[in-house]
């Protein structure tokens, strides 16, 4: 049988993250991004996912906490250490631009993926492990329907694993705040039925 997992990235950070590299940063999710949460409730009621994961990190609990009030049925939300975004360690909270200007190697770098380390953060194979890793386990589990809360990166990067992608093509994905990304597994591959529901 099929398993289903909604993932849902969390609602948006304060005006000016989103054209940052916000990966480990402990930002708050923003009053604006948790009242977008509201829409939500209609798209969920074609779903029935009877647990949720979250990420640790701030914007996700509370993203997680609002959901709840908008979508009572969400039911238990369990944290995961695994599912927090990845560290872009020096490059942490810059704009893309800035990054670029200041180390184009390390764009360059970075652009080749295999391989490549954040400076002073994570590798990207460790992060790509990690969430591996998770959705093995939620794929192996009983429960037809998983929801996940969690970050723009992980999200992208199980949307790559599930469809057999390499992980650089993580990119190619815009997955928008506070929006749900369906994927129906069968077996170790899936299939993405739905994004930025």
């Amino acid at each position: 049988m099929a398993k289903r997992l909604l993932l849902l990235r969390h609602a948006a950070t304060p005006a000016g993250n989103e054209s940052r590299l916000v990966g480990s940063t402990d930002v708050p999710a923003s009053p604006a991004g948790l009242d977008e949460m509201r829409r939500l409730a209609g798209v969920l009621e074609r779903f029935s996912p009877h647990v949720w994961y979250c990420s640790p990190l701030r914007r996700a609990r509370q993203t997680a906490a609002r959901l709840r009030e908008v979508y009572p049925p969400a039911g238990e939300v369990v944290v995961d250490e695994r599912l927090r975004e990845i560290d872009f360690g020096r490059w942490e909270m810059q704009s893309f631009a800035d990054i670029a200007a200041a180390d184009p190697e390390g764009v360059r770098r970075w652009t080749e993926f295999d391989g490549f380390v954040f400076p002073g953060g994570e590798g990207v194979g460790d992060f790509q492990e990690r969430v591996a890793e998770v959705l093995a386990e939620l794929s192996g589990s009983d429960t037809g329907e998983i929801g996940v809360i969690t970050h723009g990166g992980v999200i992208r990067s199980m949307i790559c694993l599930a469809l057999g992608l390499h992980p650089a093509k993580y990119l190619l994905f815009d997955v928008r705040p506070a929006a749900l990304t369906v994927i129906d597994l069968h077996g170790a591959r899936g299939v993405l039925t739905g994004l930025n529901l």
